[in-house]
């Protein structure tokens, strides 16, 4: 055979490494957050032009991974001294093994964690190392390790029956691909790649949200970037946004504006001017309570609801009668905010009043127990998670959240980003605490998160209260959209008889009371395509109930979650007969915003002429009408000016 034919292996290599990647990114990312059928905080590939970007960006960055996967493999190969068989084995399956590895810890991670969790942002909390990244994985997740332990032990396998085989060929009849050439492909294909994932970002953000989430999408990102982050500030090329400075450390896309210098430190919206904005929405400083007006004061801050769940009825059903109820005697407003649509940020600009909140600052729990009340709180989640120095937790005379009682979790998991109880605990812990307390005279300042409406709307507490044969959890997808909201709905109407079943309780050991009920945020239900919050500063997702009673004083909208410690303390201070005047102030803006406040992606200035938005990675703005009707901006305009001035003196802590 010494003169036959060698066949080479390396194009039908990578068209089987191009197929196999492909399908199992696919199957991951459908399940992980999905991507192909409207999963929780993901859009939803739909679009054919999406589609095409997807595929065809994604076979050129599966192209770049493989072939850089394999050159590093078949290196490590002839080190090892493999033969010519055995080497090329050894590297395809290793080059395989990559980007499965980065799909079975994602979709692991997802399984345990119960939310849109994936490598890069793991990554991320491991200081950007990937190998902790992937030991943290593991060690949450087993199955994970049990399955790279398994498909390692497969490469292996493989090998030594290639050793086998290569030995009956002798001599060999499959020629090993040329170094040279897949070099040459990982190359090529990099540059191709990085050029994709910029377009893709720049002109098809849904198709941009998947390639972003590939293993090979993942790995050429960092790689870029950290090949083109010539100053070291964290930022190059392919950062999104782009570094505007490449040779200057001080500035990047979330530098601190330093105003009236002449320089444009973050590469938008120029040099802010001294002085602007003119004014920041304020904390205020806290209002005294006169000695007659000590009011006991209950606070019940609801998950995930819906400002338009108010008045809305399925059927002939009314969804919230108590809270309709407690509406009529009292007031409520239709222009409530939450800033960031983010539980543990809305929660924090209500205690401290700040829409920046401050590690250990002064927050409600002090404001009431400076004025002689008792302060007690009461969660239906770990409400450590997001940063317990926020709120002051040790400063309550009474506080328990989920943590106290795991096993009846109404949660997937007891781990702290998703665990939850049910609104039956939270009733019986109101009603301990109430009656361990029933002989202090002092007023109290009750706070009471309820958390039933959380995703995925339904759990074995929850009651038939509207009819609704609850959806599980396979079933959350866009074609199903009627019958999620219909769960959630009924998730609503029975969190709104907790609230009944609250107030008996509250009534029956506490005199002259107030009582104002809102919540974090809201919940996008496939309206814009994707199901979720904290992706989006609209109407669904941040517009929240407020609703009080027993309390009086002017209460101007549009109102956000750090206007509230002062208009509390304020309405609590108001003559006891006065009732609460909700009243549209034409010259007052609401600062919105979505991820963390010092690197956000949109960010929004809300007033009574509509919605300023700023897309800050994709440096893109729009404008939406108070009819809903949106039309594009330029960032250079003075609306979009506004906005980018009000954040950058948020995020530099100038608020007062």
């Amino acid at each position: 055979m010494s003169g036959a034919r060698r066949i080479a292996t390396g194009l039908p290599l990578l068209a089987l490494g191009l197929v196999s990647v492909a399908a199992i990114d696919a199957v991951v990312l459908g399940l992980t957050t999905g991507y192909f059928g409207g999963g929780y905080n993901s859009p939803r590939l739909s679009a054919w032009s999406d589609r095409l970007v997807f595929a065809a960006g994604g076979a050129v960055l599966d192209a770049f991974l493989l072939a850089a996967s394999f050159a590093l493999a078949f290196l490590l190969a002839r080190a090892l001294r493999l033969s010519e068989l055995p080497r090329t084995v050894f590297a395809a399956g290793i080059a395989l093994l990559v980007p499965a590895t980065a799909d079975i810890v994602s979709h692991q991670l997802h399984r345990v964690f119960g939310k849109v969790i994936g490598l890069d942002l793991l990554i991320g909390l491991a200081g950007g190392r990937v190998s902790e990244a992937v030991l943290s994985a593991a060690s949450e997740a087993p199955a994970a390790l049990l399955g790279l332990v398994a498909a390692a032990a497969a490469v292996f396998l493989c090998v030594a029956l290639a050793r086998g085989l290569e030995r009956r060929l002798a001599p060999a009849v499959l020629a090993s691909p040329s170094l040279a050439r897949i070099c040459a492909l990982a190359a090529g294909t990099a540059l191709a790649g990085a050029g994709v994932l910029h377009a893709a970002g720049a002109h098809w953000p849904v198709a941009a949200y998947g390639l972003d989430r590939k293993p090979a999408g993942m790995a050429l990102r960092t790689l870029v970037r950290q090949a083109t982050d010539w100053d070291r500030d964290g930022f190059g090329w392919l950062s999104r946004p782009p570094d505007p400075a490449p040779f200057d450390g001080a500035r990047h896309p979330h530098a601190l504006e330093i105003p009236g210098n002449g320089v444009d430190e973050n590469g938008v919206g120029g040099d802010r001017p001294p002085g602007e904005p003119a004014g920041l929405a304020a904390s205020g400083a806290p209002v005294a309570l006169p000695p007659g007006s000590r009011r006991s004061f209950l606070l019940i801050f609801l998950e995930s609801f819906r400002g338009d769940v108010i008045g809305r009825r399925f059927g002939s059903r009314e969804v919230t009668p108590t809270l309709n109820g407690l509406a009529a005697a009292g007031a409520a407003s239709e222009q409530a905010y939450a800033h960031s649509p983010s539980t543990w940020i809305s929660r924090a600009e209500l205690f401290q009043g700040r829409v920046k909140p401050l590690a250990g600052a002064p927050s409600l729990i002090d404001d009431f127990h400076s004025r002689g009340y008792r302060v007690a709180y009461v969660s239906g989640q770990d409400d450590t998670h997001g940063g317990d120095d926020w709120i002051g937790f040790d400063r309550a005379d009474f506080f328990v959240d989920a943590r106290a009682n795991p096993e009846r979790k109404t949660s997937r998991t007891a781990l702290t980003v998703s665990l939850q109880v049910s609104w039956r605990l939270i009733l019986e812990q109101v009603q301990t605490y109430l009656e361990s307390t029933r002989h202090d005279e002092r007023p109290v300042f009750l706070y009471v998160n309820f958390v039933d409406t959380h995703f995925p709307y339904h759990h074995d507490d929850l009651r038939p209260l509207l009819g609704v044969d609850p959806v599980g959890r396979t079933e959350i997808r866009p074609w199903n959209a009627a019958r999620v909201f219909d769960t959630y709905l009924q998730s609503a109407a029975n969190v709104d008889a907790a609230i009944s079943e609250l107030l008996r309780i509250w009534h029956g050991h506490v005199g002259d009371s107030a009582v104002l009920v809102t919540a974090d945020h809201g919940q996008a239900f496939y309206e814009d395509g994707m199901l979720g919050h904290g992706q989006s500063v609209a109407d669904n997702q941040s517009r929240v109930p407020l609703i009080v009673a027993g309390m009086g004083g002017p209460w101007p909208e549009p109102i956000g979650m750090a206007d509230l410690r002062r208009l509390i303390l304020a309405g609590l201070a108001a003559g006891r007969g006065d009732v609460a005047r909700f009243a549209r102030d034409p010259e007052r803006t609401l600062f919105q915003f979505t991820g963390p406040l010092e690197r956000p992606k949109e960010i929004a200035l809300r007033g009574s002429s509509g919605l300023t938005v700023v897309d800050l990675p994709a440096r893109r703005a729009r404008r939406v009408g108070p009819d809903g009707v949106e039309a594009p901006l330029p960032v250079a305009s003075d609306d979009a000016r506004a906005v980018i001035w009000t954040w950058e003196a948020l995020a530099a802590g100038e608020e007062r």
